[in-house]
């Protein structure tokens, strides 16, 4: 008497389906694997960097997705690099006149539009630099080169914002030294290249030979404004929103007022 081996009529019985299958015309159904998540590309203001780098890892470990990649710069230059077709999931942008624009190109998904944080432009002066200085002091002597932002850097807006409330643009203009971020700006003064420059409190942090010698009266500029959106192209935009609402989290409210930043409660 010869004993039948169960795992071998299992594996007839499974073999014998297969070729049932072909033989009717028909592919033995196959598993198909969920393709996996791609990262968030968020282009956002320069001055964001510390903290957006900071908040990565609790975004991917929250959500089970790849920490975003972040594409850093003047909001002017991302703006119209999203202008040109890039393949952007968020913009966070240090002004309301670049999300502005891309807004009336209908570039932006609709409805996803806040304010997020606020700053402070403030004057910097190398920290070994003695003596106090204002403002009004910009068009004496002392003071050769002035680093600014250029016109792609909101924060450069803001400080020839300034410049026009002490009506000091004619007189300083000869000096003004524009720079491609604010960051930057800072680091030329820090440098001892620039001997004042204007940027926002939050890119003092950090930084040594830096020193703030006067803080610009909110009447002296435009309010500012860092805002966020999702653009209307991105590929994941319920990913997209809620890396938005996190960065309005408690724990983001916290790291923002660590950097410098002022938390705003959500708002168009």
């Amino acid at each position: 008497m010869v004993k039948s081996n169960p795992w071998l009529t299992v594996g007839w019985l499974a073999g014998a389906a297969g070729i049932s299958l072909l033989l009717n015309g028909q592919q033995p159904a196959v598993a198909q694997k969920t393709p996996a998540p791609q990262p968030l590309l968020v282009s956002s203001a320069i001055s964001l960097t510390n903290v957006l780098q900071d908040l990565a890892p609790a975004f991917s470990r929250s959500q089970r997705v790849p920490a975003p990649q972040f594409n850093l710069g003047a909001s002017g230059l991302l703006q119209r690099q999203i202008e040109q077709g890039a393949p952007v999931d968020v913009f966070l942008s240090a002004g309301t006149k670049q999300m502005d624009a891309l807004e009336r190109a209908q570039l932006l998904l609709p409805g996803t539009r806040r304010n997020l944080i606020s700053n402070q432009l403030v004057l910097v002066v190398p920290a070994n630099r003695k003596g106090s200085l204002g403002f009004t002091d910009l068009d004496s002597s002392r003071i050769r080169r002035i680093a600014i932002g250029d016109k792609a850097v909101p924060a450069g807006d803001y400080g020839r914002q300034v410049l026009r409330f002490y009506k000091l643009s004619n007189s300083v203009q000869p000096k003004l030294v524009p720079l491609g971020s604010v960051r930057a700006v800072a680091a030329a003064v820090a440098t001892g290249n620039a001997d004042a420059g204007l940027v926002y409190r939050s890119d003092t942090f950090g930084v040594s030979n830096l020193r703030i010698a006067a803080t610009a009266p909110g009447a002296s500029h435009r309010p500012i404004l860092y805002s966020g959106a999702v653009i209307r192209r991105s590929q994941q935009p319920a990913l997209a929103k809620a890396y938005l609402d996190g960065l309005q989290s408690p724990a983001a409210r916290s790291a923002f007022i660590r950097a410098g930043f002022i938390p705003l409660s959500a708002s168009r």
